[in-house]
């Protein structure tokens, strides 16, 4: 029985699953990384509108961050689950 062909396929066998654990370790912390950004974006933003100002533009750069969050949070919580699958 020719044990070194068998340790060298369970070896590279091994260094593949490796890989794939590093490429998704990756795309979390990327996915981390951007729900933080939105967190503080949105943080931010509510604490501009909890004065009460009744400034315009801060009503449309709430829009623009809902629209974009929700649109993004969908296509990663996606993504997340095609990944971790």
């Amino acid at each position: 029985m020719n044990y070194n062909y068998k340790l060298q396929k369970e070896l590279n066998s091994e260094y593949q699953l490796l890989d794939k654990a590093h490429s998704r370790h990756q795309h979390f912390e990327k996915l981390i990384d951007s729900i933080q950004e939105r967190i503080i974006e949105l943080e931010t933003l509510h604490e501009k509108l909890k004065l009460d100002d009744p400034d315009f533009a801060v009503h449309a750069e709430a829009e623009r961050v809902l629209y974009r969050h929700n649109a993004s949070l969908g296509y990663n919580q996606n993504l997340a689950i095609k990944k971790a699958g």
